[in-house]
């Protein structure tokens, strides 16, 4: 993975941008996430891609880890809901311009785009997508963590590795830890 980050950065390194400045959601205008880690602003990585012409909803956020790449999506608005399917189709962009663009900049074979490891992050502010209010709160986190939101985990198995919808912060920290991604330990809140 570290050759395909370097290669990345190399060609994308203009596309980098902070994890506050990557979640940041012009609708709501607010932040979901703050930290000063750098990583492929990958809704830019498609802009310069495409050139501005027929380019396709990708996800916000790209980091690579020791054995995965991570594909994260940022939803700090109020219609998380209503948006299921662009996220799924998001998902699916994003792993083809992915390959398209690994591809090209380091002449990855078929063969070794086919066993990229990927992950899926849609990171979400709770507030603006409840569950169930009649649910105790001990009930509500035990499912929490065992539920993926958004039927993004439809594609385990197939295009991904695990799909994830964690609360940004610590919980979204540990998940970018827990597969390698390089995070200062006080600088997801």
């Amino acid at each position: 993975m570290e050759h395909l980050q370097a290669a990345y950065e190399q060609f994308y390194g203009d596309c980098q941008r902070t994890l506050t400045e990557i979640s940041y959601d012009d609708a709501n205008e607010r932040i979901l996430c703050v930290g000063e880690d750098k990583f492929i602003y990958f809704d830019r990585v498609a802009q310069k891609y495409f050139c501005g012409k027929n380019q396709p909803a990708t996800v916000d956020m790209l980091a690579f880890g020791r054995e995965h790449v991570l594909l994260v999506e940022f939803k700090a608005g109020k219609n998380v809901k209503v948006e299921k399917l662009k996220l799924q189709f998001k998902l699916l962009a994003s792993i083809l311009l992915y390959e398209r663009v690994a591809a090209a900049i380091v002449n990855l074979d078929a063969l070794e785009l086919v066993r990229t490891k990927f992950v899926y992050l849609v990171v979400f502010d709770p507030q603006n997508c409840p569950s169930s209010s009649a649910r105790t709160k001990g009930i509500q986190n035990h499912l929490d963590k065992v539920k993926v939101r958004f039927g993004i985990d439809k594609y385990k198995g197939s295009f991904l590795e695990d799909a994830f919808t964690p609360e940004c912060g610590d919980e979204f920290k540990r998940l970018l830890q827990r597969f390698g991604v390089k995070v200062r330990r006080s600088e997801i809140e």
